[in-house]
């Protein structure tokens, strides 16, 4: 039984950046990085990416503030920092704690398992544990009538590998369907047809239709539309409760979301915005388009996020997917020797039906009770009465100050609401710290839009909070603060934010928040190139230094 300091579950951005935080700080330290695939990097493993893959945040935003966003010629290496600490296939399977100490219980992957019978359990036993297998560990898979042909099926987690298999992608003889609407159906259709293969996209009627996919160029100082949007500028345009309290901010809050004239301006600006991208991608007016073509205009709104959203990233892609793609907005019903039913009856051709089709962000490696003890999204009737009316308390009074704060927030248009009405809100203090257990913490969470940035930033402060370098309010306060965080998500996302864990537009609030909390300086560049240049990723190439010297180490 290994017998560590600390267990990392999970080797993609959060986990990473975590270790390499938290080992500069405590060299010494005994950490152990426990990681299911063959290869580290999460999402951007080698074995989940492919040629057509890539970063929606762009370089200057991507990658680590010291380490700049290159691949080494000798890829893949392991740097010194991980070598020995990585545990490869092996998968956390449970956890439970005794006397203080985490046992987390790793077995070889399900595939490896069939291979190797024999082979033991391995409990690691540990003081500290972290969680960072972040929203994109485990596909959501439809309930679909495809049990004949379910070796034909494959989830987005898996295309990587495929897209790098010489045949039969070289023959160029199979039929290809995508079924999803979000961005990975997007750049999977857009893959294939690069291949040279003939692509159905399916989008299913039922569900929260096509993404609204923004343009990527940038002007200006700007790289890309990412970089021009993750300003503290910009960002002022966007409620958050993580928004400083200043009179400048608190101004420019009231006048935009506390007046007539104000929420009026917002209005418009989200209609354009929405507008802006049904132009560009020009849905019923771009020349040779295929008829289906005009089933990608979407119906949700860029700034709800009541459906996918993401970026264009190729200059081609309209082009590309409107001469070559055949669209349909239908549910499918079966799929049974390669052949795929749709619900108006018509039946297509497929030899591969690929998911884009989600992930389930649940953390699989607790129990129902660690759930609820933890403060993680569970069945809301394992709460006892009393702890079910005190919750519903705090949540109504804290909706009740994000509307006074938020007036636009109180009217959001119609949306799909994806959670089960049985499911409790996340309760992490800063959607990382359990509200009664400090021994543990979650990373990747929350949905942001820049993980790198996110995943830094809650490194920092996740090892400050291990050292007891932050000075928490009082438990009333963190308890309030963890309600305002849930009641914001459901307001401000009200399809993907029911569970407390989506903050997709609140990347620079947030982040700057956890620096602050830290006591660490969040403005680094000056105070005019603070407000209007993008947030990058080496804007805090710095910060372990300033840590050490705060925290006299």
């Amino acid at each position: 039984m290994p017998e560590v300091d600390i267990v990392v579950i999970g080797s993609g951005l959060s986990g990473l950046a975590f270790a390499r935080f938290y080992l500069d700080i405590h060299p010494a330290a005994e950490l152990v990085i426990i990681e299911e695939d063959r290869c580290l990097g999460g999402v951007w493993s080698q074995r989940r990416s492919y040629d057509n893959f890539w970063c929606q945040s762009g370089r200057r935003m991507s990658g680590f503030s010291d380490v700049p966003l290159t691949v080494p010629e000798d890829a893949p290496l392991y740097h010194d920092t991980f070598e020995a600490k990585i545990k490869f296939y092996c998968k956390a399977v449970n956890t439970n704690k005794v006397n203080d100490i985490w046992l987390v219980t790793t077995e070889l992957p399900i595939y490896l398992k069939q291979k190797r019978p024999s082979q033991p359990p391995i409990v690691y036993t540990c003081r500290k544990l972290v969680v960072a297998t972040g929203r994109t560990s485990h596909p959501k898979i439809p309930s679909i009538d495809w049990e004949p042909s379910m070796r034909f099926v494959r989830h987005q987690k898996a295309f990587g590998e495929l897209s790098h298999q010489p045949l039969p992608w070289a023959s160029g003889m199979l039929f290809f369907a995508v079924l999803g609407g979000g961005k990975s159906a997007a750049d999977m259709v857009y893959e294939l047809v690069k291949k040279g293969q003939n692509v159905k996209w399916i989008i299913r009627a039922s569900g929260e239709g096509p993404a609204l996919l923004f343009p990527a160029p940038g002007h200006g100082r700007y790289k890309n539309s990412v970089e021009s949007s993750a300003t503290r500028l910009k960002a002022l345009f966007s409620p958050s409760p993580f928004m400083p309290n200043t009179w400048w901010s608190s101004m420019i809050r009231i006048l935009l979301y506390g007046t007539r004239i104000g929420i009026s301006y917002m209005i418009r600006r989200i209609r354009n915005v929405d507008q802006y991208c049904r132009n560009i991608a020009g849905y019923d007016s771009r020349p040779g388009s295929l008829s289906g073509f005009k089933f990608l205009d979407f119906s949700s709104s860029a700034f709800w996020c009541t459906g996918p959203v993401g970026l264009v990233q190729h200059d081609d892609f309209w082009e590309t997917i409107s001469q070559n793609v055949q669209v349909y907005r239908n549910d499918v019903v079966s799929y049974q020797n390669n052949i795929i039913t749709l619900d108006n009856g018509k039946q297509l051709i497929a030899d591969e039906l690929l998911l884009g089709t989600g992930w389930d962000p649940q953390q699989q490696c607790f129990s129902d009770i660690q759930a609820q003890y933890l403060g993680l999204p569970h069945f809301e009737p394992m709460d006892s009465v009393e702890e079910r009316s005190l919750w519903e308390k705090l949540y109504e009074e804290a909706d009740r100050r994000v509307i006074a704060k938020f007036p636009l927030l109180e009217n959001p248009p119609p949306h799909q609401n994806r959670a089960s009405p049985d499911t409790t809100v996340q309760r992490l203090y800063k959607g990382i710290a359990p509200l009664g257990d400090d021994s543990i913490a979650f990373l990747g969470a929350i949905d942001i839009s820049n993980s790198f940035r996110a995943a830094e930033t809650q490194a920092i402060w996740t090892t400050a909070y291990f050292d007891g370098n932050i000075k928490l309010p009082p438990l009333e306060q963190m308890v309030k603060e963890v309600a305002y965080m849930g009641a914001f998500s459901k307001r401000r996302y009200p399809t993907h934010g029911q569970k407390g864990e989506c903050f997709f537009f609140e990347l620079i609030w947030y982040t700057d928040a956890l620096l602050h909390e830290v006591g660490l300086r969040s403005h680094r560049k000056g105070w005019w190139a603070d407000l209007v240049e993008p947030c990058l990723a080496s804007d805090l190439k710095d910060i372990k230094d300033e840590y050490k010297q705060k925290f006299v180490l």
